[in-house]
Parts: structure tokens; sequence; C-alpha cells
């Protein structure tokens, strides 16, 4: 990978965030740590003044050379020190009259607060300066002692310690870096590649990019990886059956005119037969008519479906009045089933909906033609108007649909529950429902029949 694009990509940010949580970790550690070395240098420091003053007493009269004095003030690395039990002197090396602490701190009373702002207050410093340090010696809580010292060695030391603990925090920091960052490499960043590799590839060419492999891993990443590998499935599915579509109305619409001059030709030989008198044409020219009235109906829901649909054309229509005409077409046969449905419309005389005449027809009459062939007695069409729009019912008593039909019930050349359908019944349903603006559903189904529920959006008033 070149570095510039390695600079930006998520590897890196990944890199760089982990490196800094990670020396934002230490700092936070090294605060109070540089506290507590401080403390502690102050108590190494109290410790050594008790027992340099404990000298005192194996001395004659409690008396101790001036040479001795500075060899165990050297030792201690103090200028003065003072031992005090029960609130009274009891030992004393070096002099205080000419010393003054630019400072003095009583570690019996430091808060954590005061010793890490100390801390730092001494790392920043940079002038050399006597301390005085005041606190219980550690080899006998009954004693207090206090010192008088240099602060320079103190800060060499916390210097010293603080460069130490950088370094280890550097080392930490990228060990820690790449660990995380080549286990999140794997775990995560290349699969994302092979993810987004595999999305732009079937973004350029859909039909030709292999789907991306299912995988079993079972967090958000396998999540991932198995539904875009649904997904372009889904899709390289859908492609092709566009595809099939285009293919299929490019062909019907060349031979659709000479297959319609064929049927109207066997409609003539149809008209000519039923005028004969020989019992045995009677019989099969019914089977005849329905035959080819079954062929020109299927011709056309196949042409009408492949081609764009004009621009819908509303205008104001009386729904009982438009349905009671499609109930008279039902009457006098006009839609060939086994067994003819009434068809009964439930609807207030005055309500108004503003549809395509042409267009919604075949709405209504795809729905009630396909109660009829299912086997559908009675027919019920229902409407009423709110605030939302208009809804429009169409129930029948036929047996219901199959749990397998209403997955795919508005899907062109799937939705169909007869052998011998197209399947493109309420395909041309839902799309001409939706030119008008709607939506069309399966409200219920059952062994005591199917409800179709439409939806037709209020009109905009006109100012």
């Amino acid at each position: 990978m070149p570095f510039d694009a390695f600079t930006r990509s998520l590897s890196a940010r990944l890199l760089v965030l982990t490196i800094g949580f990670v020396m934002l970790a230490e700092v936070l550690i090294y605060t109070p740590s540089i506290a507590r070395y401080r403390e502690t240098y102050m108590e190494e420091k109290l410790a050594s003044a008790h027992l340099a003053a404990l000298t005192i007493d194996a001395a004659p009269d409690r008396m101790v050379t001036q040479d001795l004095e500075q060899a165990l003030l050297a030792h201690v690395g103090a200028h003065a020190i003072d031992l005090f039990k029960d609130g009274q002197m009891t030992h004393m090396l070096g002099s205080e009259d000419s010393l003054r602490p630019a400072e003095a701190f009583d570690l019996r009373t430091a808060m954590a607060s005061d010793l890490i702002m100390d801390a730092f207050a001494v790392l920043l410093r940079t002038e050399d300066r006597l301390i005085q340090a005041t606190g219980t010696s550690p080899k006998d809580a009954e004693v207090v002692v206090s010192v008088i010292f240099d602060e320079k060695p103190m800060r060499a030391e916390m210097l010293a310690f603080s460069e130490r603990i950088l370094a280890l925090s550097l080392i930490i920091s990228f060990i820690t870096a790449a660990l995380v960052f080549f286990s999140l490499r794997s775990m995560l960043v290349r699969p994302m590649q092979r993810l987004t590799q595999s999305m732009t590839e079937f973004r350029r060419d859909p039909e030709e990019t292999p789907v991306f492999p299912a995988s079993s891993r079972r967090d958000e990443i396998g999540t991932a990886a198995r539904e875009l590998a649904s997904m372009q499935s889904d899709l390289k599915a859908a492609l092709r059956q566009k595809t099939r579509l285009a293919t299929l109305g490019a062909t019907v619409s060349k031979v659709n005119h000479d297959l319609r001059n064929m049927l109207a030709t066997a409609s003539l030989v149809y008209d000519t037969l039923s005028r004969s008198e020989d019992p045995h044409v009677k019989r099969v020219v019914p089977t005849l008519y329905r035959t080819i009235d079954r062929a020109i109906n299927i011709c056309t829901q196949t042409l009408n479906f492949t081609q764009e649909h004009p621009p819908v054309s509303k205008a104001p229509v009386r729904l009982r009045e438009f349905v009671a005409e499609i109930a008279e077409e039902i009457d006098t046969g006009f839609f060939p089933a086994e067994r003819q449905a009434e068809l009964v419309p439930d609807i207030p005389e005055a309500l108004t909906v503003e549809i395509d005449r042409h267009q919604f027809h075949r709405v209504i009459a795809n729905l009630a033609r396909n109660a009829a062939e299912a086997g559908a007695e009675r027919i019920r069409i229902s409407a009423r108007r709110d605030d939302m729009g208009t809804e429009i019912l169409v129930e029948d008593d036929g047996p219901g649909m199959p749990e397998t039909v209403r997955v795919t019930l508005f899907r062109p050349f799937a939705g169909s529950t007869k052998a011998a359908g197209t399947g493109l019944g309420l395909a041309i349903v839902k799309d001409l429902v939706l030119a008008h603006g709607g939506t069309v559903e399966l409200a219920h189904t059952g062994p005591e029949g199917s409800c179709f529920r439409i939806l037709l959006p209020a009109e905009k008033r006109k100012r």
C-alpha cells in the first residue's frame, strides 16, 4: 500500500489512536507516580536522618566531634537534622541558625493533590534551593524528624525517574499499539477492506462480479458479510429478471400485432362455429371461447406490463357507479372464470374519488377476476374517506391464499395462485395504484376469504 494511501487509511488512524491512548494512560499513571517518588525520597531522607542522629547516643556525654557531625550530615545529604519526641527536641545535628529554607513541607498533613502539584513544581523549577521536610520517622512512629537539604539532587533523581518512565511508556505504547494494530487489522480492518472492495466492484459491474462469500463468523463482521452476500444474490436475481422482462417486452411488442390478428381470426372462426347445429361442435364451442379469450387477455396483460405506463389522467369519478359498471360486465360474462362471482358494491352514493377511469378499471377488474378464478362466489367492494384519503376494500369469500404465494404476491411472474397463470395481474394492480400515489396490500386471508386494501391519498385542494 502506498504511504499516502496508508496515512489516510483506517489502519493508520487506528495505529495513531492506539499509541495516543496508551501514552495518555501512561501520563495518568505517571502523575501520581512522580508525586509518590518525591514523597518516598523525602521519607527515606527522614529515615536516614533519624539513624544519623541516633549516633549521638553512642558518643561520650552525647557529644560528637565536628568532623563526625559533618560526615553524618554528608552521608544523609542534609545540612541540619532535628529529632523531636513528645514535643521536645531530643537530638540535633548541624545548626539551623545560618540556614534559611526556601520552603518547608510537612509530610504529616500533605494531601494527595498537594503532593502532585509540589512534584511538578520541582520538575519545572530550574534554580537550586534549600527546603525543609518534616514528618514522622519511618523507624519510630513516636519520633518526628526535620531535615534541611538541597532540592537539586532530589530534582535530578526525579528527572531520571521521569526519563525512565518516558522510555518505558514509549516501549509499552509501541508494543501495545503493534499488538492491537495487527490484531484489529486481522479481525476488523482486512475484512472491512474485502467488504468494501466487493461493494465497489459490484457497483461497477454487478452482473459479472461474483457474490461475496458468506462468512461463518458470529460477530458483526460476519453478519455484515452474510447480509452483503444475500443482498448481492438478490440484486443479481433482480437484474436477471429485469433483463428477462426487457427481452420479453421487446419480443412481445414485435409479435403482439400478428398474434392479435391470429386471435381475431380465431374469434371469427368461433362466431361461425357458434351458429353450427352440430351437437359435438356446440359442446366444444364454450371451451374454445374461453381459450381464445384467455389467450387475448394474457397477451394484453403481458404487453401492458412490459411497456411504460402513460401518465395517469385523473378526474372525479363516482365510485359506486364505477364499481356497478364493472359488476355488470362480470354478470354478462366479460371475465371468463370457472364460476361467475357476484360483485356487490357497498359504497356511499356521494363518494367521489380522483382517479384515471381507464387505469383504475384495470385495478378493480384484476382483483375481481382473481377472486372469481380462485373460487369466490361473492365479492364485496366497500370504501370510506377520512382526512388521510380514501380506503377501498375488496373482500371475497374464496378459499384464501397459501403462505407460499403471499411472500411473492405482487411480484411479476411469481404471484399467481393458478398453475396456468402469468402472475401479472396483481403486479399490474400494484403498479397502477402506485401511479395514483396510493398503496395496495393484502389485509388478511384465510379459509373465510381474502381482503385487499387500497389506500388513495387525499387530493390537495386547488386554491
